[in-house]
């Protein structure tokens, strides 16, 4: 395995040492938990819209995107008309109903319309989905830096998670955004030199074009495509479109950005800004690994055979890009890293503070006290990060990874928030039971699919059915109860 050059780690150094002077420079600026959880709901919406977008855009993404790409062509793109319907949802929808509330997290309003218990379900449904995804968060560059380098995967895992967790641990809300917007540069930076190279490799545009199209490689549509796929243009845009209004929508890392904006106007600007910016940078990772295809199809050298998809972007990065450039690409491989990370390990402190501490807590935080609480929770949130980073490693590609963990929690939470914001009103215990059977209902399926090979998992389909399961038990139970509790009366 080659190693980095000087160029490559002094490029790797200073962008360590900004983000870290960033979460240093964000902590003058704490004087509470508001500050350090929302950012006194002051930030600019073309700063959170960004931020957005980079809490999504992971190194999953970054890795996962040229290797999805480099298999399968440019099918990817088609999850982007999901989003816009998710985003157009939460912008009607979602985004009124949570910044009409005086909220610093999300799942207070369920709390609002039920009761304690859907509240801390709910969230506990989403610590559980982000505890998975940080894994795989950090996972994706821990894989990048052992291909290119040759360092060992588990010291890698435990560097990016350090990093991140210092930098978010210092800074707050305030560091996350900040810090967000300066690695999606580095991200935008690195992916345009990674196409450059590759353009002037493989000889043009020209011939880019030309051999991708033979191989179908440019295709953005087959209709010809199961419709159980993420590929097939039903998955992509009703089932990943579920998915991604729930991430939208309820999940705590999106609604503290909208609530860090200034108005409901200001939160929908920066939810459309999210989905546009991400619509570029997705295509670009995509382009890339169609570009990755072409180079070693035509005008480069044969991959080696036992590397997978997800390792031929980190291969080209280690073996082909001139010292500082593959510096460039891996500082861009981390940094799409710890701007899904720091969100994460920030959400998870919030959503830990006020769902469960100060709500349960005998005697809740005084004041002078939260924002130490805040900062040992983001520490212990990071911790368990890392352990989760050393269950995942090696179990999957990274974009499949990430879509089959969030789908089993997304659909239940989804679920919960459509019962709070419909007119019919439902009890609490029949919506905490439907959300809970809808749960395991759709986790067990998976698991016994999985281990009998009788039929497929539910894949990118398993949010639409948790989300189905829990509306369906939930009015079935009230409808019982409503019946029960009638006769009863007679």
């Amino acid at each position: 395995m080659p190693a980095l050059a000087t160029a490559d780690l002094a490029v790797l150094v200073a962008y360590a040492a900004v983000v870290i002077a960033l979460g240093a420079w964000a902590s003058r600026r704490q004087r509470g938990t508001d500050a350090y959880f929302l950012a006194n709901r002051d930030l600019p919406w073309l700063l959170v819209g960004i931020s957005i977008l980079a809490t999504a855009f992971s190194a999953a993404s970054l890795l996962g995107g040229p290797g999805e790409a480099y298999a399968s062509g440019m099918l990817w793109l088609q999850l982007q008309v999901g989003d816009l319907v998710a985003i157009a949802i939460v912008v009607a929808v979602f985004i009124p109903a949570l910044r009409g509330r005086d909220l610093t997290t999300a799942y207070e309003i369920l709390e609002e319309r039920f009761d304690h218990r859907v509240r801390a379900t709910a969230s506990a449904l989403f610590i559980g989905q982000v505890l998975f995804r940080t894994g795989i968060l950090i996972y994706g560059p821990a894989l990048a830096l052992a291909t290119v380098t040759g360092v060992d995967v588990r010291w890698a895992i435990v560097a990016v998670g350090v990093v991140a967790t210092v930098y978010t641990v210092l800074g707050g809300i305030t560091a996350v955004i900040w810090t967000d917007a300066l690695q999606l540069v580095v991200v935008l930076v690195g992916l345009g030199a990674c196409i450059v190279t590759l353009v002037g490799e493989i000889g043009g545009v020209g011939t880019a074009l030309e051999i991708g199209a033979a191989s179908g490689h440019w295709r953005v549509i087959d209709l010809d495509q199961p419709w159980t796929s993420v590929r097939s243009l039903p998955g992509a845009v009703i089932g990943y479109g579920l998915l991604a209004a729930s991430v939208a929508g309820t999940n705590q890392q999106s609604v503290q950005r909208y609530l860090t904006c200034r108005d409901v106007a200001a939160a929908r600007r920066a939810a459309w800004t999210g989905w546009a910016v991400g619509f570029v940078v997705t295509a670009l990772t995509l382009v890339v690994g169609v570009l990755l295809y072409v180079y070693h199809l035509g005008a480069g050298p044969a991959v080696v055979a036992e590397l997978g998809p997800d390792a031929v972007f980190p291969h080209f990065i280690g073996h082909v890009l001139p010292p500082g450039v593959s510096g460039l690409l891996v500082a861009a491989i981390f940094a799409a890293a710890m701007s899904s990370l720091d969100s994460a390990l920030n959400s998870l402190a919030t959503a830990t503070m006020h769902d469960f501490v100060q709500r349960y807590r005998r005697r809740p935080v005084p004041p002078p006290r939260q924002l130490i609480w805040a900062r040992w929770l983001t520490v212990l949130w990071g911790v368990t990060a890392i352990a989760a980073a050393l269950y995942v490693a090696g179990q999957g590609t990274l974009l499949a990874l990430a879509v089959r963990y969030m789908g089993y929690f997304a659909g239940p939470v989804l679920g919960l928030f459509v019962l709070a914001l419909v007119p019919r009103r439902v009890g609490a215990t029949a919506a905490l039971l439907g959300a809970g059977l809808g749960f395991a209902g759709v986790l067990g399926f998976e698991l016994f699919a999985r281990t009998s090979g009788a039929f497929p998992g539910l894949g990118i389909w398993a949010c639409a059915a948790g989300l189905v399961a829990t509306l369906g038990l939930t009015v079935v139970i009230d409808t019982l109860a409503r019946r029960r509790e009638a006769s009863g009366q007679r």
